[in-house]
């Protein structure tokens, strides 16, 4: 998201709080105020009723004081305010964090493979229905308790209810970004050249990216639904065995996306079979026999090939032209074309 835009997002997202100005909703700021107007209007009612108007008055002036400290505390947990907010708090803030002028998805749900279900106007029309039912002007204060009408019924204040949590996120699992789009979207170009840098660069992914995980172990549960094997999240994130299978599931499937090279094919020779190499210290590599390799190189000078060590294990000129060979042809090819030249 461009940054300036995101800066005028969040500014116009600031202005709608109104958490400094007021400490209840509308509605039940308008509920308490008239509460109050009608509790002074019977003053007069209660002290000509002796004790029991006191009583009744003192009984009165503690459930609105009751009722004030509630309205307060579901304010401030569902309004939030802009200062503490994030993008996945359940508060009114949060939700325009979330939801107001094409807002992203905010990281932690990435992180979770889910997104918010619910729009902008969802929120704002949540907003009005917090504010909305009570008919203003309908408080009575009776013997038998504080009445309102209150979505066109007459109603005790007492159990008048308000929506639980109504700018809490309705979570929906997003798509499955598959290893191979994952590689695809995330990935730089460096890592893109060969099968080895993108190997190296998803393991680092898979090790502190939990966007990556996270994908990783729902492509695992999927792709063992479709062979019969019921797995949930939980179960295969509970077991280090199912962990790694599920990263070397997603590993696969990111390297399908790097092409490897067709390996040269093998020409014949009076001494037994060579290969061009197209590399920048040796023109070929050839097989004579008796288990000897060896590279023609550039300057036409005859260098032993190391072919059947492990890369790691290799040094000189062999280390260096087969690490560039593998990373074309892919883990393993050195190897293979020492097999594939004694057979030819």
């Amino acid at each position: 998201m461009n940054e300036a835009y995101e800066k005028k997002r969040r500014e116009l997202i600031k202005s709608m709080d109104a958490s400094m100005s007021q400490t209840m909703f509308e509605m039940h700021q308008a509920m308490s105020a008239e509460w109050a107007t009608a509790l002074t209007d019977k003053i007069d009612e209660f002290a000509e009723m002796g004790n029991n108007g006191v009583s009744m008055f003192t009984q009165v002036a503690t459930q609105l004081t009751e009722f004030i400290d509630q309205k307060e505390k579901f304010f401030k947990e569902n309004f939030g305010s802009f200062e503490s907010a994030t993008a996945s708090s359940p508060t009114f803030m949060g939700a325009m964090l979330r939801s107001f002028g094409n807002a992203p998805n905010p990281p932690e749900f990435e992180a979770q493979g889910v997104k918010d279900g619910k729009t902008q106007l969802d929120y704002e029309n949540a907003l009005k229905a917090v504010n909305m039912g009570y008919r203003y002007g309908s408080l009575s204060i009776e013997p038998d308790g504080v009445f309102v009408v209150f979505k066109g019924l007459p109603s005790n204040i007492a159990e008048v209810q308000d929506p639980e949590m109504p700018f809490a996120p309705n979570l929906v699992e997003l798509p499955i970004v598959t290893g191979d789009q994952f590689a695809q979207e995330k990935a730089p170009q460096s890592a893109m050249k060969s099968q080895e840098s993108l190997k190296s660069w998803m393991e680092g992914q898979l090790q502190n990216n939990q966007e990556a995980l996270t994908n990783a172990v729902r492509s695992y549960v999927k792709s063992q639904g479709e062979v019969g094997k019921k797995l949930t999240n939980e179960e295969v994130m509970a077991d280090q065995q199912h962990m790694e299978d599920a990263k070397d599931f997603y590993m696969q499937q990111a390297m399908g996306v790097i092409k490897q090279a067709e390996m040269p094919q093998p020409q014949p020779t009076e001494e037994g079979a060579m290969v061009p190499m197209d590399d920048e210290e040796a023109t070929a590599l050839s097989f004579a026999g008796g288990g000897k390799f060896e590279f023609t190189m550039k300057d036409g000078g005859k260098v032993p090939a190391q072919i059947f060590r492990d890369l790691k294990d290799m040094d000189g000129p062999s280390k260096s032209i087969f690490s560039r060979f593998e990373a074309k042809y892919g883990s393993g090819a050195a190897r293979n074309m020492g097999i594939t030249l004694g057979k030819a």
